[in-house]
């Protein structure tokens, strides 16, 4: 067996290094967004679910809150379990904050009354421990408008029923595009 090079042994801390840098993040975020995930795409304008995880278990005192936007004030979330945020999740709808076009910071806080990680950090003013996470996601435009749903004209006279496989109305299309063909000569 050949003996190790120094840049063998480099690379073996290296590797360690960042295991172990990314097990003492993990070990030490506390509260954390699930979903959407950080970068994600989300629908701008619409109600958005965020789902999250913690550390908080019954024998803690902890409760935990989400920010959208810096849009105060904090919200509640809603735990597992009554007192239980291990996991947790809250629906942000545009009566709160709305999600918008581009880049959304989203926060999480956990609020707690005693230190029970070494990690929350003592707010002076509400003598409470906190640890926050936060993400960005970016808002898309669905191309719909605010709603979910398309909002759709019907023709006077003509019935505004759903139109299930898409083949009625096909004949006034075609016209509309004969039409128009002679507009853009």
């Amino acid at each position: 067996m050949a003996a190790a090079t120094p840049m063998d042994l480099i690379a073996v801390l290296l590797s360690l290094a960042i295991v172990w840098a990314g097990l003492f993040q993990y070990a030490s975020a506390f509260v954390n967004i699930v979903s959407p995930e950080r970068g994600e795409a989300v629908p701008a304008g619409s109600s958005l679910t965020i789902s999250g995880t913690s550390d908080d278990n019954p024998q803690f005192n902890c409760k935990i809150q989400i920010i959208v936007n810096d849009h105060r004030p904090y919200q509640d979330t809603i735990p597992v379990a009554l007192g239980d945020y291990s996991q947790w999740t809250f629906v942000v709808n545009p009566q709160y904050a709305e999600i918008e076009e581009g880049i959304n910071t989203i926060t999480s806080k956990a609020t707690c009354d005693a230190p029970y990680e070494t990690f929350l950090k003592l707010d002076p003013l509400t003598r409470q421990y906190v640890k926050s996470y936060g993400i960005n996601v970016t808002g898309v435009s669905s191309g719909l408008g605010a709603g979910s749903e398309p909002f759709v004209f019907s023709a006077p006279g003509e019935d505004s029923g759903d139109v299930a496989d898409g083949t009625e109305g096909e004949q006034a299309e075609d016209e509309e595009s004969n039409s128009d063909e002679s507009l853009f000569d």
